[in-house]
């Protein structure tokens, strides 16, 4: 009987150690779902940019298979344009590439690019960027692109103007 009374005294004194670890664990386990709430959610996004990337793709392929330019139909309502096939595709390839460099923006943003990955990415950037025959095409997107993504591309060494 004494044993059972010390024992019951023993567990009452360490009851509240145990109520503030149950409140720790409790505590821990939510931030650990909120933090994979957050995870979910900017994965979910990433997906939803590159489904929008892929109909992109489809739409300007289409364009291209026709002989479409994107650019004179999209932006300047211009249905009389003169460029060859080949023109039209390499206009439509530089738009689309535009598209798809945002999305790598974006999913860098997220945190879903490695900075080594990212570092090749921003090369990519500039190269694109300093195709000087088709800058007035970089000119026309880039007011419908990210603030932040236009404030990076345009901080590489413009080689249009040297």
């Amino acid at each position: 009987m004494k044993q059972n009374l010390l024992s019951i005294i023993n567990l009452e004194k360490f009851s509240s150690f145990f109520q503030l670890v149950g409140v720790i664990g409790v505590i821990a386990s939510l931030i650990f779902v909120g933090l994979e709430l957050r995870q979910t959610q900017k994965i979910s996004m990433a997906n939803t940019q590159q489904e929008r990337n892929s109909a992109l793709y489809n739409i300007f392929n289409t364009f291209t298979l026709t002989d479409t330019d994107w650019q004179s139909i999209a932006f300047e309502n211009n249905t009389k344009y003169e460029f060859t096939k080949d023109e039209i595709a390499r206009r439509n390839l530089y738009h689309i590439s535009w598209f798809f460099y945002e999305n790598d923006f974006f999913q860098y943003k997220q945190g879903l690019v490695t900075e080594e990955v990212w570092t090749a990415k921003k090369k990519a950037f500039e190269t694109w960027y300093n195709i000087c025959d088709l800058r007035n095409l970089y000119m026309s997107r880039s007011k419908y692109m990210p603030a932040d993504f236009v404030t990076l591309i345009e901080s590489f060494p413009d080689r249009c103007t040297q």
